[in-house]
């Protein structure tokens, strides 16, 4: 009986790690791309007006902006600095996007 609990766990262990190890991490690329999607989805869903869809794609465009410019200062890449501020103002506005899509829920 021990050596088939023995097995078991082994399995179970075996496939925790493996699925944490395939976590996938966003670059600033892909967030800004989700998150356009997301403004767009909740445009279609009638959870946002165009007016703030626009306000909010008009902050992403300026992270874009932004990005732009750390690279050109750093030989074309972003320093860890640099990717934490543009993944806290990506944050920001991922918080505004529910905040505004949750009010429209109340309404």
């Amino acid at each position: 009986m021990k050596p088939n609990l023995i097995i078991a766990l082994s399995l179970v262990i075996a496939f925790a790690v493996g699925n944490s190890v395939e976590a996938r991490k966003y670059t600033i690329y892909d967030r800004q791309v989700a998150l356009e999607k997301k403004i767009d989805k909740a445009y279609k869903d009638n959870q946002l007006t165009l007016k703030e869809a626009d306000n909010l794609k008009g902050k992403i465009k300026s992270v874009k902006e932004e990005e732009e410019k750390m690279k050109n200062k750093n030989g074309g890449k972003l320093s860890y600095e640099d990717n934490t501020t543009l993944e806290k103002d990506l944050n920001k506005i991922s918080d505004k996007l529910h905040r505004k899509m949750l009010d429209k829920r109340a309404e």
